[in-house]
């Protein structure tokens, strides 16, 4: 918890800057609920009763079902992305769909609580991509986050 605390911390920008850092801090901890209920509900109901396949089907069906709702009813918008995002956005999906399969798999042969908090090093490989890729800057406090997180994540495996 305190490795996430120091992540978000920055001590450099503008007044609208630190205001739309703290939603999106806020937007962060109710998808960090989100995603534990979740995680809890998948390990708990759905992969021993259907395993991991069919969960992993019913979960993409029922956010295509929802998605389709929302946008025949209006209260979303849908445009086609330019040509030259396809590759990236065929590349980001997949990569989604395997993690949420190997996370399923990972959470039926072993401990849902231990499977999860260790799949959570993705935010810490997402922060260091971002650093190393898009060049955004991490302040010292919040690299002592990400290593905070990624600490945290072994030591759990490790016990």
């Amino acid at each position: 918890m305190a490795g996430v605390i120091l992540a978000t911390l920055s001590s450099e920008g503008d007044e609208h800057k630190k205001h739309t850092s703290t939603q999106a801090v806020l937007y962060a901890l109710f998808a960090a609920l989100l995603y534990g209920c979740s995680f809890w509900l998948q390990g708990k109901y759905a992969l021993p009763e259907l395993g991991a396949t069919a969960m992993l089907w019913l979960g993409y069906a029922v956010g295509l079902v929802s998605l389709t709702g929302m946008l025949l009813k209006g209260s979303l918008q849908f445009s086609l992305p330019p040509m030259r995002y396809y590759s990236s956005l065929l590349g980001a999906s997949f990569l989604n769909l395997g993690g949420f399969s190997t996370f399923a798999l990972g959470a039926t042969y072993g401990s849902v609580a231990i499977v999860t908090v260790i799949s959570t090093l993705s935010g810490g490989v997402a922060a260091i991509l971002g650093f190393l890729f898009l060049k955004e800057r991490l302040q010292p406090v919040q690299v002592a986050g990400v290593l905070g997180v990624l600490a945290g994540a072994v030591v759990l495996h490790l016990s």
